[in-house]
């Protein structure tokens, strides 16, 4: 499942996805939203309940089991939205092809590809931690002294 969150989180289209999902026995609707510009970006509530639940994407499948939501139910459904949505992008992409000429496209996806994995070289190097630095040099003044 977290995988799926990650995946949502960077490529969804859509800013905002919902779905209608029963309990496990039937007795109840639950309205669950993902909102990608929010802080908490999950939210959930019984079918026509005033108020939602805010959850996180670690706190979200602990709070779907506490509300007895089928957990596997709400990942295939979250599933088939993903797949809708790279369905979608695959048609722009072909229709692109079109319109524009395979090998266009196909360069502008290896120079984003190529853009992308310099982006994370760079990342990385600002991310590392950096060696300690060597020492100083200790610095001492000498006075130029004659003899007399």
């Amino acid at each position: 499942m977290d995988k799926i969150l990650k995946f949502l989180e960077f490529s969804s289209i859509d800013p905002r996805l919902y779905w209608r999902i029963p309990n496990r026995d039937g007795q109840f609707v639950y309205e669950i939203q993902w909102r990608r510009d929010e802080r908490s970006r999950w939210r959930v509530r019984k079918l026509g309940a005033l108020l939602w639940d805010l959850s996180s994407d670690e706190s979200l499948v602990p709070l779907l089991e506490a509300l007895q939501i089928d957990v596997y139910l709400f990942e295939m459904k979250l599933k088939n939205s993903l797949m809708q949505q790279v369905t979608f992008a695959h048609r722009i992409v072909e229709d692109a092809r079109k319109l524009l000429g395979s090998d266009s496209i196909d360069q502008a996806i290896a120079e984003q590809q190529d853009f992308l994995k310099q982006l994370e070289v760079a990342l990385l190097k600002l991310t590392q931690p950096r060696p300690t630095q060597a020492p100083r040099p200790q610095l001492r003044m000498l006075k130029n002294t004659q003899e007399v």
